[in-house]
């Protein structure tokens, strides 16, 4: 049980399974911890020593085998804000670097739900209003409530608007468009599809895989960036908008 999390916070999926079972058996030799994590004695050797390094275990004196205690899980907060920390020291230098190397052109793919966590950042990074096609709600996919909620404190943060014509369907969902706030439209039924398209800034994002209030687990995002390109998008956005009724 929480192996995944531990595992999320960075610990190895063996690392993983013996603080667990420590947790449970309070003190346990490398014999024992091998018997209840289902694990090779010497790779069982091999992941203490990595949590004796983490500061997660302890061993226990004096004992006639090696015994070993798991070390309070507020440890766990520890080890995540040292990571924090070293981000932190690494990630101006990492960020002038990837600014030194930015094309004014470029195409690229993002994929699964991850990539839509990496398009998200996307926008709050370039901090501009937001004009969407086809929009269906795709941030209210309950796998990344956790995620679009602190990115919706930022979105208002950086005052970004989200200017978004969506597809009728969404209309009997009025807590959506309540939510994102802006002006919005609706496009008529038999213009709707799988799609959507998103401008910001110098940017075109194309979506596929997207559904009403979700997504497919294997969405594609395909990113443009392209000065001319979205503003020849935007003008197309606009003659849409003009000829849609209002809401």
């Amino acid at each position: 049980m929480y192996e995944k999390n531990l595992e999320n916070l960075g610990l190895t999926p063996n690392e993983a399974k013996i603080y667990n079972v420590l947790l449970e058996l309070k003190e346990a030799s490398i014999g024992t911890i091998a018997v209840y994590a289902g694990i090779h004695r010497r790779n069982v050797y091999d992941a203490v020593q990595r949590l004796l390094d983490h500061g997660l275990v302890f061993q226990v004196l004096p004992k006639k085998v090696l015994t070993y205690s798991p070390v309070h899980p507020d440890k766990l907060k520890e080890l995540v804000e040292e990571k924090e920390r070293e981000l932190n020291f690494v990630l101006p230098s990492l960020i002038k670097k990837f600014n030194k190397s930015s094309s004014s052109q470029s195409v690229y793919i993002y994929k699964g739900v991850g990539g839509l966590k990496n398009f998200i950042n996307l926008i709050l990074k370039e901090g501009k209003d937001v004009y969407g096609i086809g929009s269906k709600g795709t941030w209210f996919d309950r796998r990344i409530s956790s995620f679009a909620k602190k990115a919706e404190v930022q979105y208002k943060k950086l005052k970004i608007k989200s200017h978004l014509i969506f597809d009728e369907d969404l209309r009997k969902h009025s807590e959506v468009f309540e939510a994102i706030g802006g002006p919005h439209k609706f496009l008529p039924k038999k213009y709707c599809g799988e799609s959507s398209i998103d401008i910001f800034g110098d940017y075109v994002a194309i979506y596929s895989g997207v559904n009403m209030l979700g997504l497919d687990s294997d969405i594609t995002i395909f990113i443009l960036k392209d000065k001319t390109l979205a503003q020849d998008i935007m003008k197309w956005w606009q003659f849409m908008w003009d000829f849609l009724p209002k809401k």
